[in-house]
């Protein structure tokens, strides 16, 4: 599926060279690069770079940072890993793992509901690995011991990514918070997706890891319901 949506370019991105253009949403473009170095090593890895008309507007530069400096510190099985926040050409970019799959919003529309036993077993088989992720960033410690909880505050099934090899991976720490900083959010202004958030998020009323959990609940019941 990825390779059909490759888009062949040939440049280079810091240390790395891009390989091909994989999509875009409205912040970033996503490519596949690859990170070269002695005696033939070779890496690939995904590269989020964010859109040039964005690197002046310092409110999603501030957003861009933080999901580089909130997901670095992170290292699990469930969370994908990031290697790197860099700049380049102007403009920052994120170097991450290359995760080959699927997201979950184009899995659960699929799901063989006529077979409801195999559709309740790929559910929960995503909706554990999703909680494991989910309960090692609420329950982060930096590496002295300091309790350091991340509410991610945009779970959904875009940020749900299945592997070929069946592994969960939660994406995009853009709108996540370190519960023991202090507020940053603008007045008035609510990221994340509106369908999955929590009522007091939408309030706009300090949130804690129960908010993941509402968000979450929201996407089983999507998946159970298939509505």
């Amino acid at each position: 599926v990825v390779a059909l949506a490759f888009q062949p370019r040939d440049e280079d991105l810091g240390r790395y060279r891009i390989v091909a253009k994989l999509g875009h949403g409205g912040m970033a473009e996503l490519y596949l690069a690859k990170l070269v170095g002695a005696g033939g090593f070779e890496k690939l890895v995904a590269i989020k770079r964010m859109l040039p008309h964005l690197n002046e507007d310092p409110q999603f530069v501030a957003m861009f940072e933080n999901e580089g400096r909130i997901a670095a510190r992170l290292n699990h099985p469930n969370v994908c890993t990031v290697y790197e926040l860099g700049e380049a050409k102007g403009g920052l970019f994120l170097a991450m793992e290359f995760l080959q799959g699927l997201s979950w919003s184009d899995i659960v529309d699929r799901l063989p509901r006529e077979d409801q036993m195999i559709c309740a077993r790929i559910i929960t088989g995503v909706l554990v690995q999703a909680c494991a992720g989910l309960a090692y960033a609420h329950d982060f410690a930096d590496v002295d011991g300091t309790q350091m909880p991340v509410v991610h505050r945009d779970v959904s099934p875009a940020n749900l990514f299945v592997q070929k090899s069946g592994v969960v991976k939660l994406l995009d720490f853009g709108v996540s918070k370190v519960l023991t900083e202090g507020r940053s959010t603008r007045t008035g202004i609510i990221k994340g997706k509106l369908p999955y958030m929590a009522p007091d998020r939408i309030r706009g009323e300090p949130v804690d890891r129960r908010a993941d959990v509402f968000s979450l609940g929201a996407c089983a019941w999507e998946a159970v319901t298939g509505r």
